[in-house]
């Protein structure tokens, strides 16, 4: 397994997590926030294929439980919504209905349908928080993996995250809308930190330190004798006979 190919999976994770975070802040335009909503699903669905192609290399139960568990979310989410739609257009001919005939089973099908489409946001909701939680954990188990700072922002952007779907559990509240969508924005583009590693840091040669060419000179070294071999006198100079007896100095 090569370190740069999980690198390169993740960061292109963190591209789609920025696009998202963009698509999230740009959601409160008029007219327009539910188209660019739908393409930061499309971008998030993208971002889950990065965590795949990265997992089949790390092979860590905590990425799968994020990736299997975000999608039972959004699977529970597209049927909450399905039910809305339909059930919307019943609904109003249920609310004529009960205010012009009194009709009691209008008012108790249009509260079926409220209560189906609210506990199953809930439990989309409980689901992903798990899967954020999972991502947490991921990223807390190996943070020798990447930077460290980014390793630390990541585990907070999915801290945050977990906290943005508690307070879509708690969305009855109204004020918890907000705060879950600052969460989210937040989040995202912690998670988009990702673009900042280094794909190729490891494929840096390692390099050591130039070996000195050493340069064998001849050196010139004096026979000097520093005692006498026939009489042991102290011998000084280069002359070639001793002081002391006249013998020859070799």
């Amino acid at each position: 397994m090569s370190n740069i190919d999980v690198r390169s999976e993740f960061f292109e994770f963190g591209k789609k997590m920025k696009i998202v975070g963009i698509m999230t802040i740009l959601v409160i335009i008029p007219y327009v926030g539910g188209f660019l909503s739908f393409i930061g699903f499309i971008f998030g669905l993208m971002a889950l294929t990065d965590i795949r192609n990265a997992n089949n290399k790390l092979n860590q139960s905590s990425l799968e439980n994020y990736r299997s568990k975000y999608i039972s979310a959004l699977v529970i989410r597209i049927i909450s919504t399905a039910i809305s739609v339909v059930g919307s257009f019943y609904t109003s001919n249920w609310v004529i209905d009960f205010v012009f005939t009194f009709n009691l089973a209008a008012i108790i099908g249009s509260t079926i349908i409220l209560l189906i489409t609210f506990v199953l946001n809930i439990i989309a909701a409980a689901i992903e928080m798990d899967a954020w939680r999972s991502l947490t954990d991921f990223f807390n188990q190996n943070r020798t993996m990447f930077p460290q700072h980014i390793a630390t922002e990541a585990a907070d952007g999915s801290d945050k995250l977990r906290s943005a779907a508690l307070m879509n559990i708690l969305s009855f509240l109204i004020i918890t809308i907000l705060i879950g969508w600052i969460l989210q924005i937040i989040g995202y583009f912690k998670l988009a930190k990702f673009e900042e590693i280094t794909l190729y840091s490891d494929t840096i040669p390692i390099t050591s330190a130039p070996v000195e060419e050493v340069m064998f000179q001849p050196t010139t070294s004096t026979s000097r004798l520093n005692f006498c071999p026939s009489c042991g006198a102290k011998v000084s100079g280069e002359g070639k006979y001793c002081v002391e007896c006249g013998s020859e100095l070799k």
